[in-house]
């Protein structure tokens, strides 16, 4: 409330207005219920924001298509399947040809 009676008594200062306190308060309250209507009077609120399921989708399908990008673009590593090997001693460790990813 103080911002929308801070703005009105700028504006009537300006143009040398002489405002009450009564006034001010008055002016301040219509404008600030004003405001708080706009997008319902200009049809703002019956327009659809991106939801955030539509965003995680957009996110999805991003991935999902650098993950085509990628398999299209590179080979299978010939040494493991999967990006993991085994050291001298049988024990499963990253593939150091492919560093983990299974393609080249």
């Amino acid at each position: 409330m103080e911002y929308w009676k801070e703005c009105i008594s700028i504006s009537a200062d300006e143009i040398g207005l002489v405002l009450t306190n009564e006034q001010l308060e008055w002016l301040a309250e219509g404008v600030k219920g004003g405001f708080e209507n706009y997008n319902m009077d200009h049809g703002h609120d019956c327009i659809r924001g991106e939801s955030e399921e539509s965003k995680e989708l957009q996110k999805l399908k991003a991935k999902i298509e650098k993950q085509r990008i990628y398999i299209a673009t590179t080979q299978p590593c010939r040494h493991c399947s999967d990006g993991t090997a085994q050291d001298s001693w049988g024990r499963d460790c990253t593939c150091r040809r492919c560093n983990g990813t299974g393609r080249i």
